[in-house]
């Protein structure tokens, strides 16, 4: 059964228990789900609402564009659910490879860099997708329903959460790789999306607690 089939209380179930997955990584991904699908509820109470009629036309185009682009961004990140536990498994598998010649060892060693691999980059293509959706959740604060600000706000605490989650997923999946070059810079790619993130963040935030 997919992430996305079960019940808020089998999810959790299976989270708070024994089994390999879910973990950390497709719980990141749910976040973002989460809050997209918040932001997509300010569209919700605004698009062919009369504040909606009152936007120019270019604020309405945008509306819609950025509604579509939330709805395929909350489908991708329960996508995202599947590919962590997908690329979790597999790195498992690799680990259950017969390793007792220099050729069998070999064959573990590569096999498990390759699956070690996806598993960062998952997370960190999540990471990067994320970061750019507080565009999104920035228009609808600003032209969407002020009667649903708040919950614009909690979509970018949300959103942030999910992008640091996401974040430790990549780093504990690099200190497998850290010893090969090609890879060096993800440290500094993480932190650069996280400091990111974190001003997106408090901007939209501090915007709002100065209101109060």
């Amino acid at each position: 059964m997919e992430f996305k089939e079960m019940t808020i209380s089998k999810f959790i179930e299976d989270l708070s228990g024994d089994k390999s997955s879910p973990g950390g990584g497709s719980t990141a991904a749910l976040v973002s789900a989460l809050a997209s699908s918040l932001n997509d509820m300010v569209y919700s109470f605004t698009v062919d609402k009369k504040l909606f009629q009152n936007l120019t036309e270019e604020n309405k185009s945008k509306m819609l564009k950025f509604q579509a682009e939330t709805k395929e961004f909350t489908k991708n990140a329960l996508t995202f659910m599947e590919k962590d536990r997908a690329d979790f498994m597999a790195v498992m598998d690799c680990y259950r490879l017969s390793n007792g010649t220099e050729e069998e060892k070999n064959i573990r060693k590569e096999k498990l860099k390759y699956a070690t691999i996806k598993a960062m980059n998952t997370p960190l293509e999540l990471a990067e997708k994320s970061l750019v959706y507080y565009d999104n959740i920035k228009f609808a604060i600003t032209f969407g329903n002020k009667n649903l600000k708040s919950d614009g706000i909690v979509a970018a605490i949300l959103l942030n959460s999910a992008i640091e989650s996401a974040i430790i997923n990549v780093l504990i999946n690099y200190k497998s790789l850290k010893s090969y070059e090609e890879f060096k810079n993800i440290p500094e790619r993480c932190n650069e999306i996280s400091m990111k993130s974190r001003v997106l963040k408090e901007e939209i935030c501090s915007g709002f607690y100065n209101e109060i």
